[in-house]
């Protein structure tokens, strides 16, 4: 969804936009979204910047990281984007060091604000660095791969690295 910079005023226009699950591609190789997405807010012109605040609603499909089973996140968060204008002399001038207030600022280039970046943007953002199934989740097994919260495999878990194999030499009387 485009939103269109000319007819944005101070006041501000309402948006409102649900995705269907395989119309915004998160391009993440493991996360999916597993609901629609509803995203609401209001886009407005502020002093010669755009200003986007709303909130966004849907579930993303992650894998656990110990047991890549499939994992089910709810994501809610309210979001504000700051959007500048693409400045063509810019290009040309030196690059300058980013401050900490320029981390919440995008560049808007074109006559519309993309509405469906914005929305992937925030989903990535909510998600979690580590994604686990549960606190207590076992993982899988390092010799045969199986799931030992499903079963347990039997493998001897009691090899030791090669690398520390003198220092259990020490624990022997």
């Amino acid at each position: 969804m485009k939103i269109e910079i000319e007819s944005l005023t101070e006041g501000g226009k309402d948006f409102e936009r649900v995705y269907a699950p395989e119309e915004l591609p998160l391009e993440d190789e493991f996360a999916r979204l597993a609901s629609r997405v509803r995203v609401r807010g209001r886009a407005r012109r502020k002093r010669g910047e755009v200003e986007v605040r709303g909130s966004l609603d849907t579930s993303v499909e992650l894998p656990c990281d110990r047991c890549a089973a499939p994992v089910v996140l709810p994501v809610n968060v309210d979001f504000k984007a700051e959007l500048g204008f693409a400045d063509a002399n810019a290009a040309s001038e030196e690059a300058t060091e980013l401050q900490d207030e320029d981390m919440d600022f995008s560049v808007v280039e074109g006559d519309a604000v993309d509405l469906d970046e914005i929305a992937r943007e925030q989903i990535l953002l909510a998600l979690p660095t580590r994604m686990l199934c549960g606190e207590g989740c076992k993982g899988l097994c390092p010799t045969c791969g199986a799931n030992l919260n499903e079963r347990d495999c039997g493998c001897a878990q009691k090899e030791i690295d090669p690398r520390w194999s003198a220092l259990a030499a020490l624990k022997k009387p």
